[in-house]
């Protein structure tokens, strides 16, 4: 009876040593995960810090096509009988460049596709392009058009209105030509990976064809200006900048269509109306109408910051090797690109400035390119054709287009004539 007492008493001291030490352990623990949980949960949704916001924004010059690549790109009639073209390859080779940036802006030079169905297309004086030529650029990586040059208003008030509606049916936004003054008067805003960049066009020249619009009209169709009259052109478009920036724009682009064709320099005129636009805020002004490559330089502005100046792109997606055969200066071309930066505390610095340099290619043969006066806008890497071009005569045309833009704007700021990269 006593060993069963004793052992009973062992059994007892044992299981309450047990409680005690189980609730010794369970209160020690709480205190000591509880913190460690709440920090965690703390640490994970605290926010990281602000970064700076890269954008490239990327320059073509003009979307021109005369009758001959036209012809080339017809692949055949659709089933009402309508011909439909194909002018994806001729942008192959230069797509992966443009599409390594965020924004790429080429000019369109023509109207498109007015009369509807391909037809009644067109070619010089008085454009009328076929509606393929949009897909084409949006394939290749545009994703915005300028619409304020010397054909705007080709084919009359119709034909801008016609043609804004297939910019829009091919999915792309545009600057420069508007079909009514709510329109016009709509500031073009584009969210670029959270950066707002506004941009405006202006036409110097509607190569006489202003009896085709009405005085009302004419208030809105695209925006005018005169280069050589800086006293009242500068103001004016200040104010239109001034309208942008109220409108959230953090960086502005200015589309000039203006000056002598088929020169390689600006005139002392354009250069100070240039610097005068930028001195007024203009970030980065893009000029074309010369259909040959011009100088790009920087404006440093009194405030410290500067402003990107290019004064012609020169041809993009053209044919004009008749001026000037076989080896036109019209078929030297270059891809801008500008790196934008915006920091977490609002300020905009314009960046490094890329240049690729190509040679629009017109086979006259097809055994280049496939098919007789087919078009092909190739880079120039290295100082050199894309290795499938192959016959000598083609390859040192390469070259002497990259000798040429190499003394046009090789050493901009600087900087060497460096190839945009494909990202």
């Amino acid at each position: 009876m006593k060993k069963l007492l004793f052992a009973l008493a062992i059994l007892a001291a044992l299981l309450l040593a047990l409680t005690v030490i189980f609730v010794f352990l369970n209160n020690n623990d709480s205190p000591a995960q509880s913190p460690t949980a709440d920090y965690t949960t703390e640490a994970a949704t605290e926010p990281p810090p602000p970064q700076p916001v890269d954008i490239r924004i990327q320059f073509a010059g003009d979307a021109l096509l005369h009758t001959g690549p036209i012809d080339a790109a017809r692949t055949g009639r659709n089933e009402a009988g309508y011909n439909v073209y194909d002018f994806r390859p001729y942008l192959t080779h230069i797509a992966p460049f443009i599409r390594a940036g965020d924004l790429n802006i080429i000019n369109m030079e023509t109207p498109v596709d007015v009369y509807g169905n391909n037809t009644r297309i067109l070619s010089w004086p008085r454009f009328n392009v076929p509606f393929e030529v949009l897909p084409a650029l949006s394939y290749a990586g545009f994703n915005h058009l300028i619409f304020a040059n010397n054909h705007t208003i080709d084919r009359g008030f119709y034909g801008v209105e016609r043609t804004l509606e297939n910019f829009r049916r091919a999915g792309l936004s545009s600057t420069g030509g508007y079909a009514s003054p709510e329109e016009f008067n709509t500031p073009t805003v584009i969210d670029v990976n959270g950066v707002q960049v506004g941009v405006l066009a202006y036409a110097e020249s509607l190569n006489g064809l202003d009896s085709l619009l009405t005085a009302h009209q004419h208030t809105f169709v695209t925006r005018r200006f005169n280069f050589y009259d800086i006293t009242n052109g500068i103001p004016a478009m200040r104010a239109d900048m001034d309208n942008l920036r109220a409108h959230g724009a953090e960086v502005i682009i200015i589309s000039i269509h203006w000056g002598a064709e088929y020169v390689n320099q600006p005139t002392v005129a354009q250069v100070r109306f240039a610097r005068a636009l930028s001195e007024a805020g203009a970030d980065i002004i893009m000029g074309h109408h010369s259909h040959t490559p011009q100088p790009i330089e920087w404006h440093y502005r009194e405030d410290g910051t500067r402003g990107l100046i290019i004064y012609s792109l020169g041809n993009f997606l053209a044919d004009q090797t008749r001026l000037n055969p076989p080896d036109s200066r019209t078929q030297y071309t270059k891809l801008v690109t500008a790196n934008v930066r915006r920091y977490p505390d609002g300020n905009i610095v314009m960046g490094e400035v890329e240049i690729l340099p190509a040679y629009v290619m017109r086979d006259r043969t097809g055994n280049t390119l496939g098919a007789p006066n087919r078009i092909a806008i190739l880079p120039i890497i290295d100082g050199e054709l894309p290795e499938f071009v192959q016959p000598a005569y083609l390859r040192t045309r390469g070259r002497n287009a990259h000798r040429h833009l190499m003394n046009i704007v090789g050493g901009f700021d600087g900087q060497p004539l460096a190839p945009v990269r494909p990202r």
